[in-house]
Order: structure tokens, then sequence, then C-alpha cells
């Protein structure tokens, strides 16, 4: 094989070998399969390249890489009507119609919550009227700050079907189904996404387990959410 000559007028150790190819497959999977939904035939022949490295499946399939081509794979079946029901340990009680899609456990629920607070002072005179306490005589000085951050609601399960999205609460119960046609935007984020309803405020759902998730989520939700209003991806 070519690798093998490269390798050894290289002089490349052996046990350096297959970690190296390991990664240079991965970086590349990765590359590809965030660029667009990766195709049945597509995922076959980058699974062929890693195989004929030499690489075992038990291996990749721990890459980031492996990971990447599964999760745009999922997208391209979204998009082409050839969605596989999901089948794995998180499971809701649907409702007639829904197909589950896919499912990720300890997902960090977090929602936006907006706080006032008041900032001025008291112009004019005061009257000490006890120990402590002072009526105040003339104008206020002052307006209202409003400050928006994020609040974690809960940690559970997270399941998206062909109609809507659940959540399940482990540690506060915090449940719900949204359907698709109440969301108005997904917003995506490196690790996570954002979920906003109609006169609501943000959601953000952010998988503990699944690193750099954001683009997939984003990617899938809203080929979801297309399909379900009939609307081309």
């Amino acid at each position: 094989m070519q690798i093998d000559k490269i390798v050894a007028d290289a002089a490349i150790p052996e046990e350096e070998v297959l970690p190296a190819i390991e990664e240079g497959w991965s970086k590349g999977a990765e590359k590809r399969s965030m660029s667009q939904p990766i195709s049945d035939p597509e995922f076959s022949a980058l699974s062929d390249v890693y195989r004929a490295a030499g690489l075992r499946q038990d291996d990749v399939r721990k890459t980031a890489g492996f990971r990447a081509m599964a999760f745009s794979f999922l997208i391209w079946t979204v998009l082409h009507d050839q969605i596989e029901p999901y089948q794995g340990p998180v499971q809701f009680n649907l409702q007639a119609g829904e197909v589950p899609v896919f499912g990720i456990a300890n997902v960090l629920l977090s929602e936006e919550q907006t706080t006032s607070t008041y900032v001025g002072s008291y112009s004019g005179a005061s009257i000490r009227v006890a120990s402590g306490l002072y009526y105040h005589l003339g104008g206020v000085r002052g307006h209202r700050v409003q400050s928006t951050s994020l609040q974690e609601a809960d940690y559970g399960d997270f399941l998206m079907t062909t109609r809507s999205i659940y959540f399940g609460g482990r540690e506060k119960g915090v449940n719900f189904r949204l359907p698709y046609k109440q969301i108005v935007r997904f917003q995506p984020y490196s690790d996570a996404v954002g979920i906003c309803k109609n006169g609501t405020k943000e959601k953000i759902f952010a998988p503990q387990q699944v690193s750099e998730s954001g683009w997939f989520l984003f990617n899938v939700l809203q080929a979801l959410a297309a399909k379900e209003s009939g609307v081309a991806a």
C-alpha cells in the first residue's frame, strides 16, 4: 500500500501511524459533514476510507468526525423523507401520527429571565421620621433598568419528532411539548440551540454529553419545522 511506503520512507513509528490516520480522517469527515448533509452513498464512501486505512469501527465511532457524519446523515434523511424512526432510550408518549426522529438525554434547559432595577436618586429635602427612615420632599431622578440573564430551569430528556419537541425534566419536573407550528425562530449556538415560541422568552437546550452539537440541532430542527409547515427546507 502507498501508506505503508510513506510510513517506511519517513521512518514513522508504527504505534503513531493509526492514531495519526484516525485524527486526519476525523477532521476531514467532520468538515465535510458540516458543509452539507451527507447522503447514504457518501456515508458509505467515507466509511470505506477508514476501513481501508486499517482503522477499527469501534475506535472510529468515538471520534468527532464519525459523530458529525451520523448527524449530517440524519439531517439528510429528514430533508429527503427517509427518516428511520428513533428507537433509543429517550421515550415520550407521542400523539397519533408523530414519528420520533432523535433523542438526547442529559440536556440542560435554560430560559431567559428579565429583571428590572431602578437607578436614580431623590432631589430636595429629607425629614427624619424615625430611626433610619426618611420622608423625602421633592422630585425623583431615576429610571428603570432592565437586564436579561439565563437561568437554569431543569435537566432532562429531549426528543424531536416529525411534529414537535418534547422535554422531560428529571430534577424540577419541567415537562412540555412544543409543536413546530408555535415556534417563530431557532437560534444556533456552538453547543446548544435556542428556541423562541410566540410570546415567550427564548428556551436554550444544551446537551451535556454531546459537545459542539449546536449546528446539528439547529439544522435538523429547521428542516423538521419546514417539513411540518409544508415549506421547502
